[in-house]
């Protein structure tokens, strides 16, 4: 039986990632290593100026008081009794489309099992809205799509990507394979003053503008479909090393 870990920046009891364990347990044998409370936007960010403490939630299930990265870290060297066949970060109780992989601890996490050699995936939910405001996840559709995902990609033998999956409420129920678009971010910063009378200051996302042409994350979830989409860990700018190497030979 194939093994799969499961971590997110949502927590480790997070309903996004209890219904992927219940759902796909039936199949593989499933660990949940996450994190104790919310860690979103943390991005990569490794815990390195206090150590870390492992709490036994239940059977395979682990929270560690620390970021998404060190839970795959530590599952991967302390808790698993071997390395899993595929780790899941999610699912994210909210998009992480384009520019947000920078940004996003679910993504950061798929990328640190990436950096393992091990085929990762990030999972989004993008919510449905009501008229009070209120927002609509539908978990049990969440699990369907990203079982028939990794049914697939369990079939490629070599992963040298992360998988960035994001998966719209009440979708058509299309998987598309998707380029990133681009999600420009204002972020808003509120200034306000405590009891004493010193400022202090809130950074929000502000509303960020979405370009997505055919082809892109943006246009397929805002048409209704699923978006698979690959991240290369490359960040090397070829054209532009050239045009360097020309200044300073």
């Amino acid at each position: 039986m194939k093994t799969l870990l499961l971590t997110n920046d949502d927590g480790c009891l997070s309903k996004g990632i209890t219904a992927l364990k219940d759902r796909l347990s039936k199949k593989f044998e499933v660990y949940i290593v996450a994190p104790d409370r919310e860690r979103s936007a943390i991005s990569m960010a490794l815990t390195l100026n206090r150590p870390l403490r492992i709490e036994r939630k239940e059977k395979r299930i682990y929270a560690i008081d620390g970021t998404p990265i060190d839970c795959v870290n530590m599952a991967i060297q302390k808790i698993l009794p071997d390395r899993p066949d595929f780790i899941i970060s999610g699912m994210n109780l909210g998009e992480n489309l384009s520019e947000d992989i920078y940004f996003s601890g679910t993504v950061g996490g798929a990328f640190a099992g990436f950096l393992y050699g091990i085929p990762s995936m990030a999972v989004s939910l993008i919510p449905g809205q009501q008229s009070d405001g209120s927002l609509l996840f539908d978990v049990k559709n969440g699990t369907e799509i990203t079982e028939e995902i990794l049914k697939k990609l369990f079939n490629i033998k070599n992963n040298p990507v992360v998988y960035n999956v994001n998966i719209p409420f009440k979708n058509n129920g299309k998987i598309l394979v998707t380029s990133l678009g681009y999600k420009r971010y204002k972020p808003e910063i509120i200034e306000k003053k405590d009891p004493r009378g010193k400022k202090y200051y809130w950074i929000g996302t502000g509303t960020p503008a979405y370009h997505g042409k055919e082809g892109t994350d943006i246009w397929a979830t805002k048409n209704g479909c699923i978006s698979l989409s690959t991240i290369h860990y490359d960040l090397n700018s070829k054209k532009h090393l050239k045009t360097i190497t020309g200044l300073f030979e």
